[in-house]
């Protein structure tokens, strides 16, 4: 019978991938802050790219929320670039 420490480095290990491709595909994505329809689509790309690719991960307790974190974190830095390019 396999622990819970041996369940989760299992899952991290399958995550592992999917995350470094996320990596991959968030730095990709640029926009102009000064253009609303440049910030629109990246918000828009950020939140497609995030939900695809964790998407197998929704319902893991651990894994999971980490979707909704990242998503976050990335929304709210592309608001500090609009903010900070419109002088705020």
């Amino acid at each position: 019978m396999h622990s819970t420490q041996d369940v989760v480095r299992a899952q991290m290990r399958e995550a592992e991938p999917v995350l470094k491709r996320l990596d991959v595909e968030l730095e990709a994505i640029s926009f102009d802050p000064s253009i609303p329809s440049s910030v629109d689509a990246a918000t828009k790309r950020v939140a497609a790219v995030i939900d695809t690719l964790l998407v197998g991960f929704k319902a893991n307790p651990i894994l999971g929320p980490l979707a909704d974190q990242l998503k976050s974190q990335y929304l709210d830095a592309i608001q500090h670039q609009v903010a900070s390019a419109q002088g705020g």
